[in-house]
């Protein structure tokens, strides 16, 4: 406590004062002219700026005038190692984007594990969290193929939060044999992973097994990945009726929906965060709701491979906890406003409905509801006092923002995260600060990613892009 003339003000770590606090609480709550006290890891106080003013001296005092104070986003479904894919084929359907693109590169990065090198998806890591966090994403789910529990490391350096997820498949139904890496070893990698995630740095990375999804994951396996999930207390993400293509599988080969067989297997539960959900029924949303079982939509993905659209304001009427994702390379970006925006516009087109999905309820799923996807709402996802001190400050000076009519309706049609996020905190801690990350030099991760990726992918016969050649 500190004395200050006429009253005695609490000591707090940080004050950000005079901004537009968009809470995300239940309430709803929206203040104009508010601030936002910080101690250590965690929001102590939030409200207007008037009565925190003359309650806490801080350490350090942030302006936030022309500002938002969002909940950091929460993108609950990508792939690091995709964004060294940015920009290639668009032109493919799904099932050979995969063979032709991803395949490959997965091929890699797994026989890479065996020998020993890890280099590649140190790089990768290294460019996702840069961009993730100079976006304002403060908690990411990475799925990836083979990584070594020193990768860990990556997150604790960025000062991201984590979830780290490990994808197993024992079915090759891409004729692509060198994408699976045999299932003790699968198994081993996960355990070590749980325990390293376990004790990450301040507790900022949590591990999940991923399943790659129901064409490519044997009966067995998915009943393993339960049992395993449930002894060690951790969750599930798996790839989840994406295509249409698996839809007409799953009926020939089990007379049931992708929804309907992993809930006849026992897999679905409030630990499993299914990643698409697109070729799901009315039944199949009600065994969703029943279950517990939450959603990453990815609208941009969805929208850019043509794969049909999630019937989301149904799922939202059920009660299912629906976030946003932004995937990896079949998107191109880690907007989260702009997956935001996709959200609300594609679900109006599919329904022919301006009210089908309103800018709050995008703007939510990108904060709140990823937060409710991952278990998290009780630490991260809203602006509330004893939540972690997760922020993104977005700056309303810009053009494209300006004027100000309703405040979220021009953040999620209007404003862009890696323009116009200003300053990103993440468990207290000060990440981002007028655009530039603080924790790694953006630059030169971005230099070293590229020049890997380009000498490891020429060196086994991929193809790189005329840009860098010579």
């Amino acid at each position: 406590m500190v004395r200050n003339d006429a009253m005695i003000q609490e000591l707090v770590d940080i004050l950000i004062e005079h901004g537009i606090i968009i809470t995300m609480d239940d309430d709803r709550r929206i203040i104009y002219d508010g601030s936002l006290a910080i101690r250590g890891e965690q929001i102590v106080d939030a409200g207007p700026a008037s009565d925190l003013s003359g309650r806490y001296a801080a350490a350090r005092r942030i302006d936030a005038t022309e500002k938002v104070m969002l909940p950091g986003f929460v993108n609950t479904h990508h792939h690091f190692l995709q964004n060294l894919l940015k920009g290639d084929r668009e032109d493919l359907d799904f099932p050979d984007w995969i063979d032709t693109v991803s395949a490959p590169r997965i091929s890699m990065v797994v026989s890479d594990y065996q020998a020993g090198n890890y280099d590649l998806q140190y790089h990768a890591h290294r460019l996702g969290c840069a961009e993730a966090l100079l976006g304002g994403t403060t908690c990411i789910l990475n799925m990836e193929w083979a990584t070594h529990p020193n990768l860990i490391g990556v997150y604790e350096d960025a000062g991201i939060r984590g979830v780290h997820t490990l994808t197993l498949t024992d079915h090759d139904q891409w004729g692509n044999p060198g994408m699976l890496l045999p299932l003790d070893q699968s198994f081993d990698l996960a355990e070590q992973l749980i325990d390293r995630c376990a004790n990450s740095q301040d507790g900022l990375v949590d591990f999940r097994y991923g399943l790659a999804c129901a064409n490519s994951c044997t009966m067995s396996l998915i009943q393993d990945v339960r049992r395993r999930a449930s002894d060690a207390g951790v969750g599930i993400h798996m790839h989840i009726a994406e295509s249409e293509s698996e839809w007409h599988r799953m009926h020939e080969q089990h007379g049931a929906s992708t929804i309907g067989h992993l809930h006849q297997l026992g897999l679905l539960g409030p630990d499993v965060l299914g990643a698409h959900c697109i070729y799901v029924s009315d039944e199949d949303i009600e065994i969703m709701a029943e279950t517990g079982m939450t959603v990453a939509y990815c609208p941009e993905c969805h929208m850019k491979l043509g794969l049909g659209v999630s019937p989301i304001p149904k799922m939202l009427k059920a009660g299912i906890p629906v976030s946003l994702g932004t995937d990896g390379s079949v998107n191109d970006n880690m907007d989260m406003l702009e997956a935001a925006r996709s959200c609300a516009f594609l679900q109006r087109v599919a329904n022919k409905d301006p009210r089908a999905i309103s800018a709050y309820e995008a703007l939510y799923m990108a904060t709140a509801g990823g937060a409710k996807s991952l278990g998290m709402w009780d630490s991260v996802g809203s602006l509330e006092t004893g939540k972690k001190a997760d922020v993104a400050l977005i700056d309303l000076a810009g053009y494209n923002i300006r004027p100000i009519n309703q405040i979220v309706n021009n953040l999620v049609f209007a404003a862009f995260a890696e323009k116009d996020v200003h300053t990103v905190i993440v468990n207290g801690r000060v990440v981002v600060e007028s655009r530039q990350l603080l924790t790694m030099d953006a630059r030169q991760v971005l230099i070293d990613a590229e020049k890997y990726a380009v000498d490891r992918l020429s060196g086994i016969g991929l193809e790189v892009s005329p840009f860098y050649r010579g």
